[in-house]
């Protein structure tokens, strides 16, 4: 069954084309961790459709969570330009947005954030969900010319071992 998004004015509903899927990248200690997705049978960063009610960095962190059970944050790529108001809250942004139609029926706007354990978290063990998953790991800058996966993850991947908001975590070149 394809997934669609409609756009709702009042007075009509009209389907936009697009879905809407947002993916996270985590990186520690100079490694990003991706899971092995059933459907595309590739190493990919966790992440998935958003719902209804959700915001972009909502669904990747939920999506996260679905599939690896740890618990993070979307960090955004951009500073925060205006406090939070009575009208409006800053979302993070974030860091690469594309169209994608490998292995989709109706094309994916794609929105891929860096995430961040959240507090009191550090501990927890990735635990894949097995109903989407294989499995998932750690990969390094090394591991990832030979990893089955999408050139472009492969590109997004070494992106945010290198460039990780969290200087600490990141790769070394």
């Amino acid at each position: 069954m394809a997934r669609s998004i409609l756009i709702h004015d009042g007075q009509a509903a009209r389907d936009i084309g697009l879905v809407y899927i947002c993916s996270g990248y985590l990186v520690e200690r100079g490694k990003v961790l991706l899971v092995h997705h059933n459907r595309f049978d590739k190493w990919v960063p966790p992440g998935g459709h958003i719902e209804p009610g959700e915001s972009f960095a909502g669904t990747a962190v939920r999506e996260f969570k679905e599939e690896t059970g740890l618990l993070v944050e979307a960090i955004s790529s951009q500073p925060a330009i205006h406090p939070a108001d009575d009208n409006a809250a800053p979302e993070p942004v974030p860091f690469y947005v594309d169209i994608e139609r490998e292995g989709f029926p109706v094309p994916a706007l794609v929105q891929f954030f860096f995430v961040r354990r959240q507090e009191d978290s550090a501990e927890q063990v990735v635990e894949a969900q097995l109903e989407e998953v294989h499995g998932a790991g750690w990969f390094g800058l090394e591991d990832l010319e030979q990893l089955p996966t999408f050139e472009q993850v492969r590109s997004l991947a070494r992106f945010a071992l290198l460039n990780y908001p969290v200087t600490f975590e990141r790769a070394q070149a």
